[in-house]
Parts: C-alpha cells; sequence; structure tokens
C-alpha cells in the first residue's frame, strides 16, 4: 500500500518546516483513513473485518468526543453552582477546616475557581469551609 501524502496529514500547511501534529483528533483519523483508501490496490481492496475495525474505532472515537463535550458541560454546570454558593454566603460566619471562625465579606473568582474573602482579608476556597454558622 503506497503511504505517501500520509506523512502530510500529520504536519502543518504552513511555509515553514514541517511540525508534526502531537495529538491526532477525530479529523485526522479520518483524513488518514481517506488517504488509506485512495493508496490501496483496487485489485486488492482492504478487506471487510479491516475496514469494520476502523470504521468501529472511528465510531469510539466520536463518541468519546461527545462524551468530552458532556462532561465540559458539565463541569461548566457545576461551576455555575458552586457560584451561586459562594455568594449566598456572603454576611455568613464560617469555620474553615483549620477551625479558624470568619466572616465572609465577599466572592473573587480567578482562574475558574471560586474562593470567599474573609474578613481577616484571605480568600479561601470553598472546600475549605467545614461549616456555615449564620449571619454577622
Amino acid at each position: 500500500m503506497d503511504m505517501s501524502g500520509i506523512a502530510s496529514t500529520y504536519t502543518s500547511s504552513s511555509s515553514t518546516a514541517a511540525v508534526p501534529k502531537k495529538d491526532l483528533d477525530k479529523d485526522a483519523f479520518l483524513q488518514l483513513f481517506t488517504q488509506q483508501l485512495r493508496a490501496q490496490d483496487p485489485l486488492k481492496p482492504m478487506d471487510a473485518s479491516s475496514m469494520t475495525a476502523q470504521m468501529a474505532q472511528f465510531s469510539s472515537l466520536e463518541q468519546l468526543t461527545n462524551i468530552n463535550t458532556n462532561l465540559n458541560n458539565l463541569l461548566l454546570f457545576q461551576n455555575s453552582l458552586q457560584n451561586v454558593s459562594a455568594t449566598g454566603m456572603i454576611g455568613k460566619r464560617v469555620t474553615l477546616t483549620n477551625d479558624e471562625i470568619h466572616s465572609v465579606m465577599g466572592v473573587v473568582f480567578d482562574n475558574n475557581k471560586t474562593y470567599l474573602k474573609l474578613d481577616n482579608g484571605k480568600n479561601v476556597q470553598l472546600g475549605e469551609v467545614k461549616e456555615i454558622l449564620g449571619g454577622i
């Protein structure tokens, strides 16, 4: 089977030196599969079991991509719930895991993380809260 042209799938099309991709996505897999079909000898086509196996791999890749997208959406939803939960703690006293008690003065959102701004000026993550005590 002639594999010329498949290497170009791994490289960028810019005029600079070709750099191989580190991660192959479903589009690269489909390009490789299509190139393989083009390069095969029509008198000796790929056997049916190989074709079926490759189509199954492509289907699995597609499903894994869908699962990854759904997990990312779930994480975004979880972050939004955490943000709402944190804003409800403003004005309340909390006990931290180190047994310190502080009042929550505000909420800080930084780099996809939610922090409570305490009366001592420090920011702590929600996971450091052991108990919510009530108002100031």
